[in-house]
């Protein structure tokens, strides 16, 4: 277990799926869940396909994880995704999760200390999506969508095995489900405006993943309600704006999901990406005088004193400026969104799919 920070650790157990499973629960290891044991031979395959693909060798560092300072070797990122159940052509999407998580802007230390429910969120675009079958519409997790439910299972495992380990650090209030599984896929398809990476300057042929500090999703029921455009606007607004969402502390950047039937009708309102943003940004408020003085103590300097010596009325964005709010388009037919605050203190990070030397990296077919 001393070995170089260039290498993962081999370890001798013995050759049964049941005391490996146990020994790696045992020294919290795992998330809970039964594991693909990491033999050499596995790993060693996944690290073969990277090094082909990307030109990324098995000891290369891909960054350092908070909060335990681990050093994420391409080698070591290999062995969870081959434990969360993942194929090699996973692991370029997998990489630029590490890279993103690693970022010093995403604060990763603050995601995996602190008591807010939080994950990372994985948003894919681009062709690596249809490639490995990364699911963008009905039931984004479970059946048959191993890509979308094992690459965010791998972010985990590493988070745990290489930034630090559950119970130890992890000491969320409650606990977030997506802890298991978080990735997600755009779907571009039936997306009325520019994808997400093509918003934030990539080409659309370019496979990029942007990562979310975000908290448990809210679902917007509309229920089939808004006729027009600017009803589904006001409806949006009015189930984001809450005292317990924390975007309206301080400078946090709020995640918006939209089923596609709702893009749609948005779109077909004449409202682009940008004016739906700035709607919801002047709409989805909290009057300042509603919210109970003890909680104004969690809120940015910046904003106490924009607001502090306003009317009670006036009403207190979930965001600190339209471009704030992130929109993508998700899911299957239903008058069904979601609405994700996310941490404070923690930014989006967005990271293209590149090979070793730079030059974007196209999937292979």
């Amino acid at each position: 277990m001393n070995a170089p920070l260039t290498e993962a650790p081999v370890l001798d157990l013995e050759d049964s799926w049941e005391a490996i499973n146990e020994w790696f629960l045992n020294n919290d290891l795992t998330d809970g869940l039964p594991i693909v044991p990491p033999t050499e031979a596995r790993v060693a395959a996944m690290t073969a396909y990277v090094e082909r693909e990307l030109g990324w060798k098995a000891g290369d560092v891909i960054g350092t994880l908070a909060p335990k300072h681990g050093q994420a070797i391409i080698e070591k990122i290999a062995a969870n995704a081959v434990m969360a159940g993942c194929k090699p052509e996973y692991m370029p999407v997998i990489i630029a999760c590490v890279k993103a998580v690693a970022d010093p802007k995403f604060n990763l230390d603050a995601v995996q200390t602190s008591t807010h429910n939080t994950s990372p969120l994985p948003i894919v675009n681009g062709p690596v999506c249809k490639a490995i079958d990364l699911n963008c519409g009905y039931n984004h997790t479970g059946s048959r969508w191993r890509a979308t439910s094992t690459i965010g299972r791998a972010l985990q495992l590493c988070m745990i095995n290489i930034g630090g380990t559950p119970g130890s650090i992890n000491i969320h209030t409650q606990g977030h489900i997506a802890r298991f599984e978080h990735c997600i896929a755009e779907n571009e398809d039936e997306n009325p405006w520019q994808p997400l990476h093509v918003e934030r300057g990539y080409t659309a042929d370019t496979s990029v993943v942007t990562l979310i500090p975000a908290c448990p999703a809210a679902m917007i029921d509309d229920n089939g309600g808004s006729q027009t455009a600017k009803d589904l606007l006001r409806t949006l607004a009015s189930s984001i704006a809450y005292v317990g969402n924390r975007n309206t502390n301080g400078e946090g950047q709020p995640l918006l999901i939209l089923c596609p039937q709702h893009a749609r009708l948005l779109a077909n309102g004449g409202y682009s990406k940008a004016e739906v943003k700035r709607f919801i940004w002047e709409f989805a408020r909290i009057p300042f005088g509603s919210i109970p003085r003890g909680n104004l103590t969690s809120f940015s300097k910046k904003l106490l004193k924009q607001y502090a010596d306003f009317e009670p009325a006036f009403g207190v964005p979930i965001a600190d400026k339209p471009d704030d709010i992130v929109i993508v388009v998700m899911g299957g037919t239903g008058t069904h969104s979601l609405s994700v605050q996310t941490r404070l203190a923690s930014e989006n990070v967005t990271v293209p799919i590149l090979r070793r030397d730079g030059s974007p990296w196209q999937q292979q077919p």
